[in-house]
């Protein structure tokens, strides 16, 4: 058969002129969304090789993601023999459709091919349809073939894109509301240290003024008693006794005040007994009934007097506040941290910002502990306190 050396070299330069045509298309896909590409694809497919029908899928290898788009006027819905060629499943090759018209006539006699991307269409399909006799040609095939990869080398470079934008979006916003969380830590650290400072001074004013006002005025008066026996005594008057008498009851209140005061700073029975015998202690001072489960043995000083602090304070405010007929006391360590629980069963609707519980959270605060209320306005109080332990301790006994 004679080849028209003319035609044939004609459509070498169509083909030629195409495929610049489809090489150059990924160019112009930089930088757009996943949809874009598979539209920009069908467009390109319609208008450089003259189709009257193309289809493009595109989709992640997982199959997630996937983009659809139709492109051409020939059919009204979504083709019928297309349509059986996807829900067939058998998309793992090429395959050519000589007849593609539908079954009703309504449209002119075209050809058909569905071509692959990747191995069993794992990056999508491409489909299209032409009224051409020699449709497809192995040009055209090729062409389609180098579209398609193209089209999902950029697809799967986008939604690369898209998911690190996306991430990197996620990172920020984590990054910004980390960055909020501390600072707003560190106002609160802040706001506790000052507290602390405030209560400390507070406290050696306290000290002071009780010392000057109570024992330092018995010791005075110690003092001036103990003058006047010496005089009185070097006159052999018979007021000596007496004298002394009076030196020795200032003496022994004065002692009594210093021991009252040491005690509201730490009392003996902590320092000499550890956290049980002080909560023993506290409890043997309550007008109601206290249920004492304490688990633990001696734990360093700070722990034990920061727990014992959790314990009192949360005692004094049930014999003012809660009108409780029963209180159950309980300290026991769990996965390196100390629980003290004091629960009671007054009426509840205890105030968690109120000075002494705050001064509790700002103890707990320092050695890195947590302080829980759940005080419901229908009754019962229960105050939690967490302190994480350094090292290795025995396990609670009852």
């Amino acid at each position: 058969m004679a080849v028209d050396p003319g035609a044939e070299i004609a459509r070498l330069r169509a083909a030629v002129r195409d495929l610049v045509a489809l090489s150059s298309i990924p160019a112009a896909w930089v930088g757009r969304e996943p949809p874009d590409i598979a539209a920009g694809l069908a467009g390109a497919l319609v208008g450089s090789l003259q189709l009257d029908f193309a289809f493009v899928r595109l989709c992640d290898p997982s199959g997630a993601g996937a983009v659809e788009v139709t492109r051409g006027n020939t059919w009204k819905t979504f083709p019928e023999w297309l349509e059986r060629h996807l829900t067939s499943g058998q998309l793992s090759c090429k395959e050519v459709v000589a007849d593609v018209a539908d079954v009703a006539g309504a449209v002119e006699p075209c050809r058909g091919v569905v071509i692959p991307i990747g191995i069993d269409a794992e990056g999508g399909l491409v489909a299209a349809a032409c009224d051409r006799t020699d449709f497809p040609t192995e040009i055209d095939q090729m062409l389609l073939s180098i579209a398609a990869n193209h089209a999902a080398t950029a697809f799967q470079n986008a939604r690369l894109i898209a998911e690190r934008i996306r991430a990197e979006e996620e990172l920020r916003r984590a990054g910004n509301e980390l960055e909020m969380k501390v600072a707003e830590r560190t106002e609160e650290l802040r706001a506790s240290r000052a507290r602390i400072v405030a209560a400390a001074d507070e406290t050696r004013r306290r000290i002071q003024r009780d010392l000057h006002d109570g024992a330092q005025q018995r010791l005075v008066h110690t003092v001036i008693t103990l003058k006047l026996a010496r005089r009185a005594l070097q006159r052999q008057d018979e007021d000596v006794p007496a004298l002394v008498t009076e030196a020795l009851q200032q003496a022994e209140r004065a002692n009594d005040e210093l021991r009252e005061l040491a005690h509201g700073i730490l009392p003996a029975v902590l320092t000499t007994g550890g956290l049980r015998a002080a909560v023993y202690a506290l409890a043997s001072q309550m007008p109601m009934q206290v249920e004492i489960g304490v688990g633990v043995g001696r734990l360093p000083a700070a722990v034990e007097a920061t727990a014992y602090y959790v314990v009192a304070e949360a005692l004094t405010n049930v014999a003012k506040h809660s009108r409780a007929g029963r209180v159950t006391v309980t300290a026991g360590i769990e996965d390196r941290t100390l629980e003290v629980l004091v629960r009671d069963d007054g009426r509840g609707g205890a105030r968690p910002d109120g000075s002494g519980l705050m001064g509790l959270a700002d103890r707990l605060a320092a050695l890195d502990g947590r302080l829980r209320i759940e005080s419901p306005a229908d009754g019962g109080t229960l105050v939690a306190a967490a302190l994480p332990l350094a090292g290795s301790f025995p396990p609670s006994q009852t």
